[in-house]
């Protein structure tokens, strides 16, 4: 158990490092013709914000990719990921665009170890929150992978296809 607080403890430090982020985006802009696959990473990860109750998100910098999930950040054109800040919930998704097919696979696989991670943290600290990482997801759509933890995963799903 005390693995497991200091492992909270030490996540919630290193959000804070990441610096402020807003939980909602005021900006409900796109348009329905917007095809899904047109929006940018930030894009989809911003009408998620708008869509989806979540706790105080912070959005992750490039700096800390390799810290959350192992990934360079010259191995991505673009991505959005937001997480808890407080790390109090599981909650966080996010939209990586990878360099190439190679790339995408291995960040899939990285995003999955992050999502058990979460799991073995999460099962004891809050056990109450864990239907989230149930029906968490990760979707790649050719060189584009996306994922959620959150209350409304289906949703999550539709938005960032």
């Amino acid at each position: 158990m005390k693995k497991v607080f200091l492992s909270v403890i030490t996540a919630a430090l290193v959000c804070s490092l990441c610096g402020c982020g807003s939980s909602n985006s005021g900006s409900s802009s796109s348009s329905s013709s917007v095809s899904q696959s047109t929006l940018s990473a930030k894009e989809k990860t911003e009408k998620l914000l708008g869509a989806v109750e979540f706790p105080s998100m912070v959005e992750i910098s490039a700096d800390k990719l390799d810290i959350y999930f192992g990934i360079a950040e010259d191995e991505v054109k673009e991505y959005s990921v937001y997480i808890c800040g407080s790390a109090a919930m599981p909650d966080e998704f996010g939209v990586f665009v990878a360099k190439d097919a190679d790339t995408a696979a291995k960040i899939k696989t990285a995003v999955e170890k992050r999502i058990e991670a979460q799991r073995k943290t999460y099962s004891d600290y809050k056990p109450d929150e864990m239907y989230k990482i149930d029906s968490s997801f990760v979707n790649v759509n050719g060189t584009s992978v996306s994922y959620a933890i959150c209350a409304d995963n289906t949703k999550a799903a539709e938005i960032l296809k």
